[in-house]
């Protein structure tokens, strides 16, 4: 039975080392929805992955030929992938080995990359202990070191629920925003032209090259072309996107529309700028397009045609 739970622990320490090194050289979008899936099915998975990027760290120190010293074959150049497998074999089989490592330094240096495609939902625990739920159509990189927890957040939506840890601030970039917690949990949208910043409970510091401003529980900012906007929120709604919910408070409907395009395959078009801007409010699925393009006429005096997923929206 050791012997089964030891050949168990170098089997899943090899898929570790081999994610890693697929890292390295890049992942395509289907191979980095298997790694998070991977990543995220069982808690060994990511100490075996965490393990992997320790040594991986390690290894940054030492030479070619300090790591030909290593128990391993000499007869041909040793790849990255088999020394991190050696030296991974090696702590296994060393009782005091983890005393090399600080008990924090199981999260100090991580990076990652995530992105979700078109009606994707997913969450991620992260080495800190902190976790991660991005929405459909979401690209964010991480890169934690022993001195902060960075994350850009290139396009979409994510919930962060942040660890707290006083010793490393996490912030979260986006564009030339920079949002910096100690513990807490809010939301960061970043459209194509605006970002909004949400907290459900704690406090977070906001900064651009124009402001610096904290928000509290309930509270949201949004930056977009017209300058900064602070307004009150139901906490309980922050993430009502999990859910599937999309809540809209006098929201133009050029955004409503771009809202439901992170779910559904659909291309739409206004006819004239007065359609684009006139606001809407309330909550609606999600994933019942069809419902709301029905609904939408007898709130507001729009005329919708829909052909073959081509929306065209005008004024009646």
């Amino acid at each position: 039975m050791k012997m089964d739970r030891h050949q168990t622990q170098l089997q899943l320490q090899q898929q570790a080392n081999a994610w890693l090194e697929q890292q390295k050289t890049g992942l395509s979008k289907n191979q980095q929805h298997a790694f998070l899936t991977w990543l995220n099915t069982n808690p060994e998975h990511l100490a075996a992955y965490q393990q992997s990027q320790q040594v991986d760290q390690l290894l940054t120190q030492f030479s070619d030929s300090d790591i030909t010293q290593l128990n391993i074959s000499t007869t041909k150049r040793v790849s990255p992938l088999w020394a991190i497998a050696a030296c991974v074999a090696l702590f296994i089989i060393s009782i005091t080995s983890y005393q090399f490592w600080p008990q924090n330094d199981t999260s100090a240096h991580y990076s990652a990359q995530y992105q979700s495609a078109r009606s994707e939902q997913f969450d991620v625990a992260l080495p800190d202990g902190s976790q991660l739920s991005l929405d459909a159509q979401t690209h964010l990189t991480l890169a934690f070191d022993a001195n902060q927890r960075v994350n850009n957040l290139i396009q979409g939506r994510a919930l962060f629920d942040v660890a707290s840890d006083p010793q490393r601030p996490f912030i979260v970039i986006a564009d030339n925003t920079k949002i910096t917690v100690l513990g807490t949990r809010f939301s960061v949208d970043k459209k194509q032209n605006s970002t909004r910043i949400s907290v459900e409970h704690g406090r977070v510091k906001v900064q651009n090259k124009q402001h610096l401003i904290e928000l509290v529980q309930g509270q949201q900012v949004l930056f977009n072309e017209q300058g900064m906007a602070v307004q009150n929120v139901n906490p309980h709604l922050v993430a009502a996107w999990r859910d599937g919910r999309l809540i809209f408070n006098n929201a133009p409907l050029d955004e409503v529309f771009a809202e439901f395009n992170r779910y559904h395959d659909t291309h739409f078009e206004f006819t004239d700028s007065t359609v684009s801007n006139m606001m809407l409010s309330g909550t609606f699925s999600a994933t019942d397009l069809d419902n709301f393009l029905n609904l939408l006429p007898h709130v507001l005096p729009v005329e919708i045609k829909n052909t073959n997923n081509h929306i065209v929206i005008s004024k009646i």
